[in-house]
């Protein structure tokens, strides 16, 4: 029988599922396991796509979003659009159990987190600037209406705890060289993220713009309620979507970054899945019946 199990986007997220499967062992509640998993992410200035070192938008600016959702009671705290701060996890906490509301952006979000004393900190690190300053020559010399280059590694992270609370997270610094302002799926309820105590939860990465048209995580949950496993509830509510779209968009074995999507779930029972419409997306988990963590190339949808 599974006690609790944590699942995690992209191979960094095996620094969330080590940090959160100790937690979890231990008995900690799952949402403070979740956050301080997504944490760990957010701190590392290696990775580029979420926190300190996350890669700027268009203007030289670190916007950061973030989110945290509670299945016990559909409990919902997040924030999008903020600057200065290394953790936005953890202004979406705050906005989860201390505020009537489920999602404050900019500067508001900005003033809370100060109210709160939680600390600014510096976001840019050299390397972040050095990529932004080679992204911006890219787009100079790129054509009049240049893709966007990529870079959108969202950290998600699904768990069951002890109790059988179900919990997901999300933590991104967005589309590389977005517009200022430009908010993409992970801090959107029910698209970058969604959890339920009474059928899983589930969160997405990749392009949130496509990602938003499906509402992918709520889609997955109620998939997932209706008697759906993990694995078949992912594989359908994407390859949904992407039946809808390709008609439209290179959707189906995507190779481009503003066409890729991926989606992880986890159930009551410990139960972890995922799918991909491209063949790049691995997720890392561990489970109290084996103790072990593990990372596994997501299946593509057909």
């Amino acid at each position: 029988m599974v006690r609790w199990a944590i699942a995690a986007t992209w191979p960094f997220g095996q620094m969330a599922v080590e940090v959160g499967s100790r937690l979890l062992a231990s008995g900690v509640m799952g949402i403070d396991a979740v956050e301080e998993a997504v944490r760990a992410v957010e701190l590392d200035p290696s990775i580029d796509s979420v926190g300190v070192g996350g890669i700027p938008n268009i203007e030289g600016e670190v916007q950061l979003d973030a989110a945290l959702m509670r299945g016990r009671d559909l409990a919902v705290g997040a924030v999008a659009g903020v600057k200065g701060f290394s953790s936005p996890v953890g202004i979406a906490r705050l906005v989860l159990e201390k505020t009537p509301h489920h999602l404050l952006v900019g500067e508001g979000a900005e003033r809370y987190a100060d109210a709160h004393g939680l600390e600014r900190s510096q976001l840019l690190t050299q390397s972040s600037l050095e990529a932004w300053q080679k992204r911006r020559e890219q787009l100079a010399q790129a054509s009049s209406s240049p893709e966007v280059p990529g870079s959108h590694d969202t950290i998600g992270v699904v768990a069951l705890d002890q109790r059988g609370g179900i919990t997901a997270g999300t933590s991104t610094s967005g589309l590389a060289m977005k517009l200022p302002g430009r908010v993409g799926d992970s801090p959107l309820v029910g698209s970058g993220f969604y959890a339920d105590d009474l059928a899983g939860a589930a969160v997405a990465t990749g392009c949130g713009e496509l990602i938003m048209r499906g509402c992918l995580s709520y889609a997955i949950v109620d998939l997932m309620r209706s008697g759906a496993s993990p694995q078949e509830a992912c594989g359908d509510a994407l390859g949904g979507l992407v039946r809808r779209l390709e008609k439209d968009l290179p959707v189906r074995s995507a190779t481009e970054d503003m066409t890729k999507m991926a989606v992880l779930a986890i159930d009551g029972e410990g139960n972890v899945g995922a799918a991909a419409n491209h063949a790049e997306f691995d997720y890392a988990y561990c489970t109290s019946k084996e103790g072990k963590l593990h990372l596994v190339r997501a299946s593509i949808i057909n």
